[in-house]
């Protein structure tokens, strides 16, 4: 659990972080707390919104306002994403299979909610780097499939590597 490993002293800074560009994690580890501990924070904060939303289908004041500090910026984008149905759930039969696509500012990129991943540069450059838990494209992906604000997309198993070219590696040539 989140700050398991963090001395009581920390614990109130943690409480006392403001929303700004700088990463939340980054104020999190600045503050002594443990990368490892910032990433799941934001993780399991994403996990705890998307069930609020999915039972209540809106958000308490207190946990919208975590979400606010914790994601800033990111949270917006996501939320803004979500509303505006650019998340697309791909549906392939007859093999049930599920591709998320979001589409971003500039891309559209695959989404997997349950690991979670993404394929954006954000991503790639922040979240494995471990400087962030998330990127708004994942955000906006749990967002849309826990108030069922999405497109639904019906394809064909024949369709799938179609679907999905844009986002594998390339061979070099």
């Amino acid at each position: 659990m989140f700050l398991e490993r963090t001395p009581l002293h920390l614990v109130n800074k943690y409480h006392s972080l403001e929303s700004s560009p700088t990463s939340y994690a980054v104020q999190l580890v600045s503050a002594g707390i443990y990368m490892e501990d910032a990433y799941r924070y934001e993780n399991n904060l994403m996990d705890e919104a998307f069930t609020e939303l999915k039972t209540r289908h809106f958000l308490s004041v207190e946990l919208r306002d975590r979400l606010f500090k914790t994601f800033g910026e990111r949270f917006t984008n996501g939320l803004e994403l979500a509303s505006s149905l650019r998340v697309r759930r791909y549906e392939f039969k007859p093999s049930g299979r599920v591709v998320w696509v979001v589409e971003g500012r500039t891309n559209e990129y695959q989404v997997i909610p349950d690991l979670p991943f993404c394929y954006c540069d954000d991503y790639y450059f922040r979240v494995m780097d471990r400087k962030r838990g998330l990127c708004y494209h994942i955000i906006a992906q749990r967002i849309a499939e826990a108030l069922h604000q999405f497109k639904i997309l019906h394809k064909k198993d024949s369709q799938y590597s179609t679907i999905t070219d844009g986002w594998r590696a390339k061979e070099a040539q």
